[in-house]
């Protein structure tokens, strides 16, 4: 089981995954496909408490684990194939 930093519309969460990379790639579809769920984690420190978040196209989270790179969501509607240098 490893631990994920979730950031959220600016706020820290964590939740605990069994496969970080599967977590993502599941968190990426679901996005990526429009659908909109609920996502519980875990808010604070030593006394961890539930809260469930939505996830879906529009709305900003990040990810990663603590031995790894953060890895972006989409915060919106974006083709994957757009180019993402926005600033060019």
């Amino acid at each position: 089981m490893s631990r994920m930093e979730i950031v959220y519309q600016g706020l820290p969460y964590s939740i605990a995954v069994t496969d970080p990379d599967a977590f993502r790639a599941e968190v990426l579809d679901s996005i990526a496909s429009g659908t909109f769920r609920w996502l519980q984690v875990d808010r604070g420190e030593g006394q961890l408490e539930p809260i469930n978040l939505l996830i879906g196209p529009g709305i900003g989270i990040a990810m990663g684990t603590p031995d790894g790179e953060s890895q972006d969501t989409p915060a919106a509607t974006m083709p994957l194939t757009a180019d993402s240098d926005l600033l060019s």
